[in-house]
C-alpha cells in the first residue's frame, strides 16, 4: 500500500508544506502540532514513517525513545541550528532515538528522499522502491523522476494522471476505492463527486493502455473503485 506519513509539527506554515511535499511525492501524511498526540495518532493511523520536529513543544527524549520503539515504524527528527548548536553530536546521532535526523532548514525533494532511504532501508519492499516495473519492462513508474515509461518511450501524464497511476501501482492486486483515490489525487479538501477520479482514470488509460476499453493494468472493480493488474517483475533499487 502507499506508505503513511504521521508528521508532528507545531508550525502551521511548516507543517502545510511538508505535508503537500509528500503528497506530491507518493506519500499519505497526517500531521498533529504536539508529541503527545502523535503518539495516539501512531497507534490511530499506523504510519510507516514518523516526522518529528524537534522544536515541537512537548518534545522529549523519552516522546523519542516511546516512539522509537513501536514495532515497525521509523522516527526522522528535523533538527534546527539552534537545536544542533545546543546538542552533543553523540546524542542526536543515537539510534536510541532515531532512525534518521536531517538538519533544517532542508530543499523541498530533500525529506521525500530521505523518507524513502529510510524506509527502502528498513523494508525491502516494492511500495519504497524508486522504479516500479511490470510484465518484463512493458511498464515503469521511475518514482524518483516521477516519470512512466512504456518500454523506452515515456508516458505524457499530467500531475494527477502520475500520482494516480503510483497509487495503484504500488498496490498491485489491491482494489482501492474512488473515495481513497479521490482523498490521495485530488485531497481531502476536494469538493466534489468522487466519481471526478473516473474522468482522470479515463484518461491515464487512454495513455497506458494498448486497448484502453479492454485494459489489462488498471481494472473496474465495480460499485467499488480500481485495482492495478500489473505483474511486478522484481523489487527494483
Amino acid at each position: 500500500m502507499t506508505p503513511r506519513v504521521l508528521v508532528i509539527e507545531a508550525e502551521p506554515r511548516i507543517a502545510r508544506q511538508v505535508a503537500l511535499n509528500l503528497r506530491k511525492n507518493g506519500f499519505i501524511p497526517t500531521v498533529v502540532p504536539r508529541g503527545r498526540l502523535g503518539l495516539a495518532a501512531v497507534q490511530e493511523r499506523a504510519p510507516d514513517i514518523v516526522i518529528l520536529d524537534a522544536s515541537v513543544p512537548d518534545m522529549s527524549w523519552d516522546l523519542c525513545r516511546t516512539l522509537r520503539q513501536i514495532p515497525d515504524r521509523f522516527l526522522l527528527l528535523l533538527l534546527g541550528r539552534q537545536w544542533l548548536q545546543d546538542t552533543d553530536p553523540a546524542d542526536r546521532r543515537s539510534d536510541d532515538y532515531a532512525d534518521g535526523w536531517m538538519p533544517k532548514p532542508f530543499r523541498p525533494d530533500e525529506l521525500p528522499e530521505r523518507v524513502r532511504a529510510i524506509l527502502f532501508r528498513g523494508r525491502k519492499e516494492p511500495i519504497f522502491a524508486r522504479r516500479l516495473r511490470f510484465n518484463d519492462g512493458d511498464l515503469e513508474v521511475d518514482v524518483y523522476r516521477r516519470t512512466a515509461y512504456r518500454g523506452e518511450r515515456q508516458i505524457p501524464l499530467t500531475p494527477t494522471e502520475y500520482m494516480l497511476l503510483l497509487m495503484l501501482a504500488r498496490s498491485p492486486g489491491v482494489t482501492i476505492s474512488r473515495q481513497e483515490l479521490s482523498d490521495w489525487v485530488l485531497g481531502p479538501d476536494f469538493v466534489g463527486d468522487s466519481r471526478t477520479i473516473d474522468a482522470h482514470v479515463k484518461n491515464l488509460r487512454a495513455k497506458i493502455e494498448d486497448q484502453p476499453k479492454h485494459p489489462k493494468y488498471i481494472k473496474t472493480v465495480y460499485g467499488t473503485g480500481y485495482r492495478f493488474q500489473g505483474k511486478l517483475d522484481d523489487i527494483p533499487s
